[in-house]
């Protein structure tokens, strides 16, 4: 068997907890920058048949309008 003093496991167990909070810290950046929302009016598109507003994600440029399943496309606007 290894002979391991108790200073050694203590550093271990701290380095150990230390590694997983560093990981979950990075996942949740990683997690907030990928699922964040940002509502503008860019992002925003109104279903043509019922009128109901919808904001899409970041990467999305189509969806279904969740009241009425008819296919939504946001409308490029010219830049002014």
């Amino acid at each position: 068997m290894i002979p391991v003093s108790i200073d050694n496991v203590f550093i271990i167990y701290i380095m150990i907890w230390l590694t997983l909070l560093t990981v979950l810290w990075i996942r949740e950046i990683w997690r907030v920058k990928t699922y964040s929302w940002e509502l503008s009016k860019d992002r925003m598109c109104i279903c043509d048949r019922c009128h109901y507003t919808i904001f899409l994600k970041n990467r999305e440029n189509i969806t279904r309008c969740p009241k009425c399943n008819q296919v939504c496309f946001i409308k490029k606007r010219a830049n002014r």
